[in-house]
């Protein structure tokens, strides 16, 4: 529906460039309507967009027709390009709104599983303070226990809470796939020079492939797979390794990873969206990404530096 009401007026405009002879700007007019198919499937604008810019491209036409000047059907090609471009802006904005709503539900399970623990810490202080004696069973217990709080104190230990939120809901996915999800951060991911939008788009692509190819590689050899993830900031350089379990991935694919041209190794037609997203930020932040596939390991390296920090010195230079 909304690709028929664009098309009437570009539709309109050809057939009368043709029909006046104007072959060249009827050619033109063919190419701008041409582009509203991949604009389409894009995603539909907002319908009131759509109904004002056919109403415009008509007065284009209703212009060029009363003045004689068919010259001014090119303003419809002009039109299209800011049409183009607010589309662009609104996209990117849906695509924010949907991470940080995404993030919040991952914020609210990490807030319940804190409330939950904080609850049930009681219990178990009580269940070792009037334990009687030192058995086996007892020292399982405290281990037990021991590692359930501190798993959860190294994610939310400075971090955001936006972080600690994506950090959390996947090692909560990672259990799911019966994947083992390691964090070895040194110094906190709220630190990357990144916004907040983007440092969640990053590590939940980053983390989402990995936990994928790990879990196809544990159903495949009928072993947990894994999945490490470090981070460690370095001399104003941060360097961030995701390491996992993969099973055998063609060449065509490793060829096209990370790049524009990428393609997923997910069933069914995927364009490799999340790969390309992560080459993007590291780019946009003059970062360097690399990667390995050895065997069935496959380890992403990333290093951005931080622009923040060279800031601080540069105006401490400035200063002194």
């Amino acid at each position: 529906m909304e690709l028929f009401i664009l098309l009437i007026p570009w539709v309109l405009a050809v057939g009368w460039m043709f029909w006046t002879k104007h072959l060249m700007i009827a050619a033109l007019l063919c190419i701008g309507a041409l582009l509203h198919i991949p604009l389409a499937k894009k995603g539909p604008a907002p319908f009131l967009w759509l109904v004002m810019s056919a109403l415009l491209q008509l007065c284009w036409i209703a212009a060029a027709f009363f003045t004689d000047t068919p010259f001014l059907m090119l303003g419809m090609i002009a039109q299209l390009i800011a049409l183009l471009v607010m589309m662009q802006t609104v996209r990117e904005e849906k695509q924010r709104r949907m991470a940080m709503a995404a993030n919040f539900e991952q914020q609210k399970a990490l807030l319940y599983e804190l409330r939950r623990q904080r609850h049930d810490l009681q219990k178990h202080a009580a269940a070792l303070l009037h334990h009687d004696g030192e058995s086996g069973a007892i020292s399982a217990y405290k281990a037990d226990v021991h590692s359930r709080y501190i798993e959860l104190d190294q994610i939310i230990r400075g971090e955001s809470n936006v972080i600690a939120g994506i950090l959390y809901s996947y090692l909560e996915q990672a259990k799911e796939q019966e994947v083992v999800l390691d964090y070895h951060i040194q110094h906190p991911l709220s630190g990357l020079p990144l916004s907040e939008f983007e440092c969640v788009s990053f590590l939940g692509n980053m983390l989402e492939n990995a936990i994928e190819a790990a879990a196809e590689f544990g159903k495949n050899k009928e072993k947990p797979g894994k999945v490490c993830l470090i981070c460690r900031r370095q001399s104003g350089i941060w360097i961030i390794h995701c390491q996992n379990d993969t099973l055998p991935l063609p060449e065509h694919i490793i060829e096209r990873m990370f790049t524009n041209k990428a393609t997923s190794t997910k069933a069914g037609h995927h364009e490799g969206i999340g790969t390309q997203e992560i080459n993007r930020i590291v780019n946009k932040y003059r970062g360097v990404l690399d990667f390995s596939v050895i065997q069935n390991q496959f380890t992403l390296k990333i290093k951005i530096p931080d622009i923040r920090e060279n800031k601080r010195n540069a105006s401490k230079s400035s200063m002194d």
